[in-house]
Parts: C-alpha cells; sequence; structure tokens
C-alpha cells in the first residue's frame, strides 16, 4: 500500500500522508515516496501550488514512526529526522492542511511549508523534550522561533505541551483556522488564487522571502541535528 497518495488537480499537487492508522508517521517508505513526489513536482511546469496533508481524521502527522526507529543506523536516523527538508526545498509555494494532531517531526513538516491551514480541532506541539531530544533536523529550533518569537517557542518546545489551533493562530504558528468542515475547500481555494500567479514569479517571490528569513539557515540545521544526536547518545547511554 502507498503510504503517500501523489495527485494533481489542476495546477495543484495535493501529497497526503497515508498511512492514517499511524497518525501518518513517516516510516523508511513514507520518506522514499515523499521524495519521489517532490521530484514529480519540480520537473512539472503544470503544477505550480502544492498542498500537503495527512489523511483520515486524527492526525497531519505524528512525525518519526518511533516503532521503526530501534536498530535503523545513524545515516538512515539523520534522513528520517530530515525529512521535512525534502518539503522546505520545493522551489514552487506550500500549504500544510492541518486536521487533527502535528506533533513533532510532523509539525516541523508543517513548519517546512510556506502557509498553514489549520482546522478549528487541530492540536499542535513538540512532545520531543518528554523523551529526552529536541524538535530538531527538520528546523523545529531554528525555524520556529523566526514565526512566533524566542520566547514563544522557549514555552512550546521546554514545556512539550499542545496547543489549540486558535492558540497558534494567535501566536503565528499558523496562518489560517477554518472549520473542520470547510478546511479542504478553503485551502485549495486559497491554493487556487495563488496558482492563477506566473509560475516563474511565484518562485522568484518564495526564493525573495525565504532569503530575508532564512539566510545560511542550512548550517542552523546542521547544527541542530548535531545536538540531537547527543541528545540520543546520552538517552541511549541512560538505557544501556
Amino acid at each position: 500500500m502507498s503510504t503517500v497518495i501523489f495527485e494533481k488537480k489542476a495546477r495543484l499537487a495535493i501529497i497526503t500522508l497515508n498511512r492514517p492508522d499511524k497518525m501518518n508517521a513517516l516510516n523508511s517508505q513514507a520518506v522514499a515516496e515523499l521524495v519521489a513526489a517532490t521530484e514529480e513536482i519540480e520537473k512539472n511546469d503544470d503544477i505550480r501550488v502544492v498542498i500537503v496533508t495527512g489523511a483520515g481524521q486524527r492526525a497531519f502527522s505524528s512525525g518519526s514512526d518511533l516503532t521503526e526507529l530501534q536498530g535503523i543506523t545513524a545515516v538512515e536516523l539523520r534522513r528520517r529526522i530530515e525529512s521535512p527538508n525534502i518539503i522546505r526545498k520545493l522551489s514552487k509555494p506550500v500549504l500544510a492542511m492541518i486536521r487533527g494532531y502535528a506533533l513533532g517531526g510532523g509539525l516541523e513538516l508543517a513548519l517546512a511549508c510556506d502557509i498553514r491551514v489549520a482546522s478549528e480541532d487541530a492540536k499542535l506541539g513538540f512532545p520531543e523534550i518528554n523523551h529526552g531530544w529536541l524538535p530538531a533536523g527538520g528546523g523545529g529550533t531554528q525555524v520556529l522561533p523566526r514565526l512566533v518569537g524566542e520566547g514563544m517557542a522557549m514555552m512550546l518546545i521546554l514545556k512539550g505541551e499542545f496547543i489549540s489551533a486558535a492558540e497558534a493562530k494567535q501566536i503565528g504558528l499558523v496562518e489560517m483556522v477554518v472549520p473542520a468542515a470547510h478546511l479542504e475547500t478553503e485551502t485549495q481555494k486559497l491554493a487556487a488564487d495563488i496558482a492563477e500567479k506566473p509560475l516563474e514569479v511565484l518562485r522568484l517571490a518564495k526564493e525573495a522571502i525565504r532569503a530575508s528569513t532564512h539566510t545560511d539557515l542550512q548550517s542552523r540545521l546542521n547544527y541542530e541535528t548535531a545536538l540531537n544526536a547527543i541528545c540520543f547518545a546520552i538517552k541511549r547511554e541512560r538505557i544501556s
């Protein structure tokens, strides 16, 4: 069964994480299929805007599939925790359509998108600190402060609690909150409005805006990943 559904609808591409029974957690197959979908999007100039979402009603994504992390290599672990960067590297505008829970790496995946639209019943958070590591690799400690400010980022990451969609909108973590019944309609309407613009202008606008706030982001992401590797090493020492 495909763990990522890739659809084209007029000028839109819709990427749906398709593991609803696992709260759309990312495993090796999902990461590989996500890469394949983004490669198709980049080479298809008929696609102007991308929507990323999760199947079912429970979750956008709960992040990495922790049951699969046991015993994987350091290289595979790094690939997994950096998977949100697959979306971040897209040159076309990307909207996150968030229903249910967006947690940990799942929220980092939403942060990798350019605009976030959430249903009223969505819950967002970074619970990693409760398990002994950081929201890292996908930009949790680096992108989040740029959106919500350093102090609020500290609150979200250090407390490890979930917040409502309304709270997320208030602090700037999401741009739109809509009734759950209208989430798909409103997100696709926004995407279609953006897709009316010339593709090259959309690409250049995204590049310019990202450059204004994310200059040298890659070195910060690398540092974040290195710090998280230390957390994993400490955790393994305690277990052993």
